[in-house]
């Protein structure tokens, strides 16, 4: 019987005060980056990814410093509105080339419908959608622009084949 062993292609830096995901090495386009580990929780929090209508994934409470840092390192990556990565399921993929030390980011409207700590974004970008709340604000345009980014279950939504949630 043969192990399967993930290559960890990812790290946390810390630089002025902020902790970010960076490639540890370069990786071509299509790359398993790596696979988000932790517990199920239908809370979302600053930190949670939604995998669905009411499952987000979540380091277990009371993780070590250390462990966060080398279990639930996905926790640091950052949001951009041209991102570097996408999340399908619990995979989390490279969408283009990245150079080693380049930060892993992928854009959190694609996996939030209703973001539990919303902020202003200042990643620069041309397409810089301002304010980030999550995918249930997004003009129906931009919504279709992220199509190709989209979690399963938003893509669900997008097309129809989900009702969009009502009181959220």
């Amino acid at each position: 019987m043969t192990e399967t062993i993930e290559v960890r292609r990812a790290a946390v830096v810390r630089s002025d005060g902020e902790y970010r995901l960076v490639t540890n090495q370069a990786v071509p386009a299509g790359t398993l980056l790596f696979t988000l580990e932790g517990e199920l929780t239908a809370t979302p929090t600053r930190y949670t990814v939604q995998l669905d209508a009411d499952r987000h994934i979540d380091m277990p409470a009371g993780s070590p410093h250390e462990e966060v840092l080398d279990r639930y390192y996905w926790r640091f990556m950052n949001h951009a509105c041209e991102p570097t990565a996408v999340i399908r399921d619990r995979s989390v993929l490279s969408l283009r080339p990245i150079p080693a030390w380049s930060q892993i980011t992928f854009h959190y409207a694609s996996t939030e419908y209703d973001m539990a700590e919303p902020f202003a974004c200042e990643c620069g970008s041309g397409r810089c959608d301002g304010a980030v709340q999550g995918f249930r604000y997004l003009a129906r345009e931009r919504r279709e622009a992220l199509r190709s980014l989209l979690s399963p279950y938003l893509l669900a939504v997008l097309d129809g084949r989900i009702a969009e949630p009502v009181g959220v």
